[in-house]
């Protein structure tokens, strides 16, 4: 005879097989199920998120304006696919620059920081020398 606590892991390891199954069933769509131009999502790389709604079962070009200079651009299936597969970013982001924005955002960001640590390094030169001053006396 089985005891209570036997019988309840039984139960909840039958509805996991359940679920599994279930989830199993909605990846696995029909090739001709997709939209055109759609690329499959793999929803195992999208584990990462921890999010409430569903995940995607495919990516579909999503036309977007730079908020940097008010041009129209496509975010293709391939770059989500990556954006989201490989590169780990959240489901929930979406591409807001163009091409063009987007590097010269990347350079402002690099120049910024070149410009930070030389400052640094000024500062730490400074203090080196400040603090040979002191002992010299």
């Amino acid at each position: 005879m089985k005891s209570n606590k036997q019988r309840r892991l039984e139960i909840i390891k039958l509805r996991r097989l359940k679920r599994a199954l279930r989830e199993k069933s909605k990846s696995d769509l029909p090739t001709w199920a997709l939209p055109l131009n759609a690329v499959g999502a793999d929803r195992v790389a999208l584990k990462h998120n921890n999010t409430y709604g569903p995940l995607p079962e495919y990516y579909v070009d999503k036309p977007f304006i730079c908020v940097d200079c008010g041009m129209t651009e496509v975010w293709t299936a391939q770059q989500q696919k990556w954006w989201y597969e490989i590169a780990k970013g959240n489901i929930n982001t979406t591409a807001i620059r163009c091409s063009a924005c987007r590097r010269r955002e990347k350079e402002r960001k690099a120049e910024a920081r070149r410009i930070h640590l030389e400052g640094l390094e000024k500062k730490l030169t400074q203090i080196k020398s400040s603090k040979g001053e002191q002992y010299a006396h």
